[in-house]
């Protein structure tokens, strides 16, 4: 049987431990680069590699948003970002730039990726597409219906 997972989000260490007492599956959140919601505090590379310390602990996955796009000034900076990322042992990267996916799908195999809804995978194509490339998860645009969903 289908068990879906409960996903809750993290944008602080506060919102973190009360995802993990409010019986989530998985927690997503943000470094200070590279991340879409620019007014969550977002988390250090010591915070992320403590919180997926303490997540683990519980059985509880942890996935960092680099769901920005990335402009060529940055690619250094991503470089070291996914690097760390991979250190701290995160359960999945949620992306949005192609330049990430490369990166990952290049130097870091054993990394998951899960597209995230600022990619804008609204159809089947797109979703076949990013599956043929290696990402298991793709989270739909936000403009879909259940019955597109569905299709």
């Amino acid at each position: 049987m289908f068990k879906p997972e409960l996903l809750m989000p993290a944008g602080s260490i506060e919102t973190f431990f009360a995802a993990l007492e409010g019986g989530a599956d998985a927690v997503y959140l943000g470094v200070k680069n590279f991340n879409a919601r620019a007014r969550a505090k977002n988390f250090s590379f010591s915070d992320i590699f403590n919180l997926v310390v303490e997540a683990h602990k519980r059985n509880v996955k942890v996935y960092v948003t680099l769901n920005t796009l990335i402009k060529n000034s940055e690619i250094f900076d991503l470089l070291d970002t996914i690097h760390y990322l991979n250190q701290c042992k995160v359960d999945a990267i949620i992306f949005q730039d192609l330049s990430v996916l490369s990166i990952v799908k290049k130097f870091y195999r054993n990394l998951e990726l899960h597209a995230s809804t600022q990619f804008g995978v609204h159809n089947s194509v797109g979703a076949n597409f990013l599956q043929k490339k290696g990402v298991p998860r793709v989270i739909l645009s936000r403009e879909l219906s259940l019955d597109e969903i569905s299709a």
